[in-house]
């Protein structure tokens, strides 16, 4: 579709500030409108005329602009063509971001992706799988096909979150591809037409690209400040705007913060007074780096209240094996399976049953090797930052796989154009802004690689950093 210009410079409201040329201030505030869904791939955007009129601004000045956004991908522009959204995003999926801002040089190490490679437990169970699967009749029996999950899946599933505190019974679960479909899923049934949709104000791009492509102009901010990213000012939201469904995560993603008890009750009354059900995504719940830091699921708090569970396996045991799940009450659990069967059918019944055994029999010793392994990688993180005395600031993380940094100037997103092009690729914070220009100052920095890589991935971030600055972050 084509945006009006009007609307186009109502979501660039502030784009004016902050350092560097007007043309690169322009550019990078049209790249937050792309990345938090305002615009999608194959928007059209206004002429380089129509657009300086209407900002007041030189046409050099929008040529330059829209000329930066063709060259990194963003933008598709043709002789006698009207400019359009291009198909490059904020995140990497397979591939480095070295390719979208055009890297020349060999990819030292990836820090755009935050998931990991695959714990030992599934290499062993990979290595001998005629111990793991059951004989051929039992693997090959009916269809194969099972929408809801494999029964076996369910059942350790179940088990899983009952450990966790959720009385959860296999009829109330759905096995998903991955936690962004079961996202996807729940987003369909629970969105509704003429009411707002809640997220953090700062989530990781999943949700974003969840919501966005539904909610578009009815999104509601819920505040974050990187330490405790829910509390008062976030049930407040949720009680004035009364939003269809509000997203939240139990270790906050991306800053680390957990969700403690105070704010997760206080979160509960404002949803049930507004009558909002809550989508809690616990992917990262396993992932405590403190024993005192495990927030509770909001499940497990009020068994009457309308919230919905998503989890996975992806950042525990590793993100091929491509298992989340959804708990929820027996009847949306019912209609959610009618509509994944429509999707795709189903997954694949050895995958299935491999997970099944992860959970039931390796879940606790992975949880460990996990997190030991992440404290490691996370302490040789901070201690190289801190060593290059760079002026970068963070908060020690009670969770999960990723370190956000705050840095010194507001242009995370040059530096990070220039870190990728240097081999050491990693994704400006304002790509997690629900809102567009989110924050010009930060990064985030994912820690699942071993610790003597990460230490010099630092270094090598370190001297990109440098020559940043030197060079007037341009």
């Amino acid at each position: 579709m084509r945006m009006p210009v009007q609307h186009l410079v109502a979501g660039l409201q502030d784009w004016e500030d902050g350092p560097g040329p007007l043309s690169v201030r322009l550019a990078d505030a049209l790249c937050g409108l792309v990345q938090t869904g305002a615009l999608a791939t194959g928007d059209s955007l206004p002429s380089e005329r129509a657009l300086a009129q209407t900002l007041g601004v030189s046409r050099n000045t929008v040529t330059a602009a829209y000329s930066r956004l063709s060259d990194a991908g963003w933008l598709v522009l043709r002789r006698g063509a009207v400019p359009r959204v291009g198909a490059a995003t904020g995140v990497a999926a397979d591939n480095p971001l070295a390719e979208l801002f055009g890297s020349r040089g060999r990819v030292m190490l990836d820090l755009t992706i935050a998931s990991p490679a695959a714990a030992p437990s599934v290499l062993a169970l990979l290595a001998r799988p005629a111990t793991l699967l059951p004989g051929l009749d039992e693997l090959t029996a009916g269809t194969g096909y099972h929408p809801a999950g494999h029964p076996d899946l369910l059942r350790a599933v179940a088990r899983k979150l009952q450990q966790d505190g959720i009385d959860a019974h296999p009829d109330e679960i759905v096995i998903t591809n991955g936690a962004q479909q079961a996202l996807s899923l729940v987003a369909d049934a629970l969105h509704r037409p003429q009411r707002p949709v809640a997220v953090e104000a700062l989530t990781y791009p999943g949700v974003l690209d969840v919501v966005t492509r539904r909610a578009r102009d009815r999104l509601v901010a819920l505040p974050v400040n990187g330490t405790e990213p829910r509390g008062d000012a976030a049930a407040r939201l949720i009680r004035a705007a009364a939003p269809a469904v509000a997203y939240l995560t139990n270790f906050h993603n991306p800053t680390g913060a957990a969700l403690d008890l105070p704010a997760a009750q206080t979160l509960l009354a404002a949803a049930s007074t507004a009558g909002t059900p809550l989508v809690e995504d616990r992917t990262l719940a396993d992932l405590s780096l403190r024993d005192d830091s495990i927030p509770p699921p909001l499940a497990s708090l009020d068994s009457s209240a309308a919230v919905v569970t998503i989890g996975s396996l992806s950042k525990l045991f590793w993100g091929g094996l491509r298992i989340g799940w959804i708990h929820t009450n027996r009847t949306l659990a019912a209609h959610l399976r009618q509509r994944r069967r429509a999707v795709d059918l189903g997954g694949p019944t050895p995958i299935h049953l491999l997970a099944a055994t992860l959970l039931d029999d390796h879940l606790e010793h992975t949880r460990r090797w996990r997190t030991s392994t992440l404290t490691a990688s996370l302490h040789a993180l901070t201690r190289a930052i801190d060593d290059a005395d760079l002026g970068w600031r963070y908060t020690q993380p009670a969770g999960g796989p990723s370190l956000w940094v705050r840095l010194p100037h507001p242009s995370a997103r040059t530096f990070a154009t220039r870190a990728a092009r240097d081999g050491t690729p990693v994704i400006a914070g304002d790509a997690f802004a629900a809102r567009p220009n989110g924050p010009a100052d930060t990064i985030r920095i994912p820690y699942y690689h071993p610790a003597a890589e990460l230490a010099d991935a630092a270094a090598h971030l370190a001297a990109t950093w440098k020559r940043h600055v030197q060079t007037g972050h341009r």
